[in-house]
């Protein structure tokens, strides 16, 4: 009788342990089926990006300006973004030949070259022309650029231009943008020194970011997924100890100072190198290892190297940094733009291999 009544409880405790199990298994389904319903729903809601308004796939660049762009508000009201037909941010194009009784400079650089946030005739680039009616100026300024896409969008593109100066722009950042293949989800080359010259591990470009640029956006509702961390706690990342692109940014970085400084010279043109200051650069020293490696090296090589980190230090009060700069987005400001613009050119004008140029 007792061990009747045993065999009943075992058996009872074993169908409620399964309907348990399969209660927290359905649960468990629920709650996932949901999780990836709400992830697309979240990515069905996300904007685009912005840039998508202006930018288009580029297998070498990874992305780069679409022609004859022109969107009246894109950075609020009245501010406005337009490129030419050469994918330039100008609101002209340019012949191959210099004109008469000008001075052609071409701008190369990232995001803060570009001008985002202010109008094509408020960027540091095209006030130059204000400064110096006899200049003209040519914005190769792309947005998330790295020093590698700078150099490679200049390369192919702008030596079709005959100019008389290269200004060759960048942040701390842009040295950071060349050790990876990807910028937020989006690739780009991957420059490296294989005996001695400069070889891209990544050409073609993928263009998958492009082709569901929505699915790229959301990446980061799908990282939020639960049986992805469960599959990244079980199989965890090997950490990266020995990034060969890393250890090579350095080095990489001067081959492509020395090949522009060749290219202008071959055009009769004269590069000159310019450290531009981010907000952080006022207060902080993360940009101390290249400015002071690029000071050494670039004069070994007779490049001119301009540090306008230096200046803004120098020049621009403590209460006065905010205004340089766009509230919440960083890059500079109308403000900061005409700020830039006056420094760079009183600084170009105290160096004599290049004030003849200007001044000629």
């Amino acid at each position: 009788m007792i061990n009747h009544s045993l065999c009943q409880t075992k058996k009872i405790l074993k169908i409620v342990s399964i309907n348990l199990i399969l209660i927290v298994a359905i649960l468990n389904l629920v709650e996932g089926l949901s999780s990836i319903l709400l992830m697309f729903y979240r990515i069905s809601k996300i904007q685009p990006n912005p840039a998508h308004l202006y930018a288009q796939y580029d297998e070498l660049l990874g992305w780069v300006n679409i022609p004859n762009v022109d969107i009246p508000n894109m950075y609020g009201e009245g501010i406005y973004f337009r490129t030419n037909s050469q994918s330039f941010r100008n609101n002209q194009d340019f012949s191959i030949n210099i004109p008469h009784n000008k001075v052609r400079i071409i701008c190369s650089g990232d995001s803060f070259t570009m001008g985002l946030g202010v109008s094509n005739d408020q960027t540091w680039c095209q006030l130059l022309t204000s400064i110096n009616q006899r200049l003209q100026t040519i914005n190769m300024g792309q947005g998330g650029y790295g020093v590698d896409q700078v150099y490679l969008w200049y390369k192919r593109d702008g030596t079709k231009f005959d100019h008389n100066i290269q200004i060759f722009t960048f942040i701390t950042d842009d040295f950071v943008r060349m050790q990876s293949a990807k910028f937020f989800g989006y690739g780009k080359p991957l420059l490296f020194l294989e005996n001695g010259e400069l070889v891209n591990h990544n050409f073609p470009v993928p263009r998958g970011a492009f082709l569901f640029p929505k699915i790229r956006e959301g990446s980061r509702y799908i990282e939020e997924l639960r049986f992805l961390g469960l599959w990244q706690t079980l199989f965890p990342r090997k950490l990266e100890t020995d990034n060969q692109y890393v250890a090579q940014t350095p080095t990489i970085t001067m081959k492509i100072f020395e090949e522009l400084a060749e290219i202008n010279r071959d055009k009769n043109s004269t590069l000159v190198v310019i450290y531009l200051p981010i907000r952080s650069d006022y207060y902080g020293n993360e940009s101390d290892f290249w400015r002071q490696y690029l000071q050494v090296e670039l004069e070994k090589r007779n490049i001119i190297y301009l540090d306008l980190i230096a200046e803004f230090r120098k020049i621009i009060p403590n209460e006065k940094v905010e205004t340089v700069f766009l509230e919440g987005d960083g890059h500079y400001s109308v403000f900061g733009n005409e700020f830039f613009a006056n420094i760079l050119y009183e600084k170009l004008l105290s160096m004599p291999e290049v004030a003849v140029i200007l001044q000629q």
